[in-house]
């Protein structure tokens, strides 16, 4: 699967908060495809549209989270490896340990 077909299918995906596709929005901001080993990482917005105050953070974190969940659901079963990676701070958002 090709970067345009996954861009495609995230734009099922919406932000609770705007209610915006993620894709439209900018949130997704890079996908890197490796069809050899059947890899995808996806490079997220979120620290960069998340002011650096506690209180925001916290209030944003469910939010994030239920993007994330939604681009799993979205993708799990139409690639193979998947990772969701924040743009600029490198959080990895999933998958959440090195183990899978």
């Amino acid at each position: 699967m090709g970067r345009r077909e996954i861009l495609e299918l995230l734009k099922s995906v919406k932000n609770p908060f705007t209610d915006m596709d993620i894709v439209s929005e900018g949130l997704v901001t890079k996908v890197e495809v490796d069809e050899v080993e059947n890899k995808v990482r996806i490079y997220v917005a979120f620290a960069r549209h998340t002011p650096p105050h506690p209180f925001v953070m916290a209030v944003n974190w469910p939010l994030q989270a239920k993007i994330v969940r939604d681009m799993v659901k979205v993708l799990e079963d139409k690639v193979g490896y998947l990772e969701i990676l924040d743009d600029t701070t490198l959080q990895r958002y999933y998958p959440l340990n090195d183990e899978e």
